[in-house]
């Protein structure tokens, strides 16, 4: 009885992926459209900036500023992250800050339609005078992070548009 129970639980599970797999059934995977590609990055230089230019190289890009056949042509139009502070108290003094991300950029993929995108995030830090080279710390570390889900949102939105034009 007990081998029966055991036969028909492997037939079941056997079935279930048969059916899961014969259906197109998959895990979602990372986009590698900016994984592995010849960019063509126009961009000032400014810290943002040399920060995405890092980012894309860990991904396998190969950077040039010239490039004769690109797979994709970056072109950052607006690449800024702005503070503002807020304070409560008898004192006023600073207890939070809010940092506002923005890239607006127009990417051209093999010489195709240009696309213009802008991505935009926000984020409050804790402010504490005591711990001033701590804030500046977690501010580089948000600083890569909002580049980190630029590249991802871009990753995504050129996904989508190559998708729209099959």
């Amino acid at each position: 009885m007990r081998r029966i129970t055991s036969l028909k639980s492997l037939i079941s599970i056997s079935l279930f992926f048969i059916f899961l797999n014969g259906c197109g059934y998959e895990l979602r995977t990372q986009s590698k459209i900016l994984s592995n590609q010849t960019i063509e990055l126009i961009s000032k230089n400014s810290e943002l900036n040399k920060e995405l230019e890092r980012q894309l190289v860990l991904m396998n890009n190969s950077l040039q500023k010239i490039s004769i056949e690109p797979d994709l042509v970056l072109k950052i139009i607006d690449h800024k992250i702005e503070r503002f502070v807020g304070s409560i108290g008898l004192g006023a003094r600073t207890t939070q800050v809010r940092l506002d991300y923005l890239i607006k950029y127009e990417a051209t993929v093999n010489d195709l339609d240009q696309i213009n995108h802008e991505f935009s995030d926000s984020r409050y830090i804790d402010f504490n005078q005591s711990n001033l080279l701590a804030f500046e710390k977690e501010v580089e570390i948000t600083s890569e992070n909002f580049v980190k889900r630029a590249l991802k949102n871009m990753e995504f939105f050129l996904a989508s548009q190559n998708n729209e034009i099959k």
